[in-house]
């Protein structure tokens, strides 16, 4: 549910945007700072936000995440110029971007091995479905209450979630054990009996701090893992660049192409609801394929999708159709790297370096809007634009088959602090 208002509250500028640029006169290029404006928020929440979780605690700043996002939904619908609702997008982006590196981290520490990918690969779908609900929400308010209307929606919505989270998010164990928060050992015992097992007399020994430091290090940047880590940018650069050129610019480009404004929000909700069926498929697979092998494949096919979808603009069927598979494929691209990087580093350091890899992908995210919204002003066919954004899928694909063969942790590196996870499993 956290990742579904995450994904209304980032997403929804792409459905609001047109009618935004009515009443303010805004140019195709303003346009595309407006759309990465939550996105350059969502890097910079995952660079310095995130980290918090791994000191914090998942939950602290999961919650508060979840109330700056209603903040910022509320302030964006009393904005009153480009400048102010730009901020304001930055902001709910921010609080985006952490919970995007904390809560598959969270997700997967409470999810058994044999299930750890489709639990993941379901948190994701969160995202799709809220760019769904921003459509159809955008379809029933804009027409009669405005474009600021869709906003107050989004911050209601999410306000209510935080006050369901407060009661019944949990914890993570892992962070319990490592950390040693106040009264770590009561809220571990608490966690525990809510699953049905035995309490523990005392916590698990861990590595000293130290060690944990150097864990850190190691499994980012020294030997064959800075060469994994780097592979895993590239991927999510990738992944992203096309992602949020299709989620961000396909109802505006529809329009272009000369469909009119319904059934550019119809392509936009089909693409969400395609990558919402991609993610889960992606789950379902990924036990038996392998995530870095099937993630490749996803960026093959979403690439040749983005090539189909351009040569379909004219028929509104063949594009619709179209755009369910760009969905498809592309949001299950992310998902499958959102699978494939927690079990790549240690327990304490798993926020931290998703948060680090959402922060660089956010690079892509944000160059993307930007960039389509200049070749627009340039002249370019909506067209050409889609067959230019699936190379980076060519790309994705290339780093995410290297990542198979370097995507074991080096063996001089630390190995990975895994016996206070067993004693608790064990509990």
């Amino acid at each position: 549910m956290i990742n579904l208002i995450d994904g209304f509250d980032l997403l929804v500028t792409s459905f609001v945007g047109p009618p935004i640029t009515r009443e303010w006169g805004l140019s195709p290029s303003s346009v595309g700072v407006l759309l990465s404006g939550g996105l350059a928020g969502m890097a910079i929440g995952g660079l310095l936000l995130a980290p918090l979780a791994d000191r914090a605690g998942r939950r602290r700043l999961t919650l508060g995440c979840v109330a700056l996002a209603s903040l910022g939904m509320l302030a964006a619908a009393l904005s009153q110029d480009f400048g102010q609702l730009l901020a304001c997008r930055v902001v709910t982006g921010a609080a985006v971007g952490a919970m995007a590196a904390s809560l598959p981290v969270l997700t997967s520490e409470y999810a058994n091995h044999r299930r750890r990918g489709l639990v993941v690969a379901l948190i994701t779908t969160g995202y799709g479905l809220g760019s769904v609900i921003a459509g159809i929400a955008s379809t029933l308010l804009l027409s009669s209450f405005g474009w600021r209307s869709v906003f107050v929606f989004g911050c209601v919505v999410t306000a209510i979630l935080f006050a369901v989270a407060l009661r019944y998010l949990p914890e993570s164990m892992d962070y319990l054990v490592a950390r040693r928060p106040r009264h770590a050992l009561d809220k571990l015992n608490r966690i525990l009996a809510s699953m049905g097992r035995a309490p523990v007399a005392d916590l698990p020994a861990v590595p000293s701090a130290a060690t944990s430091r150097k864990v850190v290090l190691d499994s980012l940047f020294r030997g064959s893992n800075a060469v994994r880590t780097v592979l895993v940018w590239v991927a999510f650069v990738a992944a992203q660049l096309m992602f949020y050129f299709a989620s961000s610019w396909t109802p505006s480009l529809l329009l272009k192409a000369g469909m009119s404004s319904q059934q550019g929000i119809s392509g936009g909700v089909l693409l969400s609801l395609g990558g919402v069926t991609g993610a889960v498929l992606l789950g379902l697979l990924v036990s038996r394929v392998g995530p870095r092998r099937l993630t490749a494949a996803y960026f093959g096919i979403g690439a040749l999708a983005l090539i189909l979808f351009s040569f379909s603009l004219g028929t509104l069927a063949t594009a619709l159709v179209a755009a369910v598979l760009v969905g498809l494929f592309l949001n299950g691209t992310v998902t499958g790297i959102n699978v494939i990087v927690p079990d790549l580093y240690p327990a304490e350091a798993r926020a931290t370096a998703l948060g680090l890899a959402v922060a660089v992908s956010r690079l892509g995210a944000v160059l993307a809007p930007l960039a389509a919204g200049f070749l627009l002003q340039a002249g370019w066919t909506p067209g050409s634009m889609f067959r230019i954004f699936a190379i980076p899928g060519v790309i994705g694909a290339v780093a995410t088959l290297l990542l198979a063969r370097f995507g074991r942790a080096s063996r001089n590196s630390p190995a990975r602090p895994e016996t206070a996870e067993k004693e608790v499993a064990e509990a």
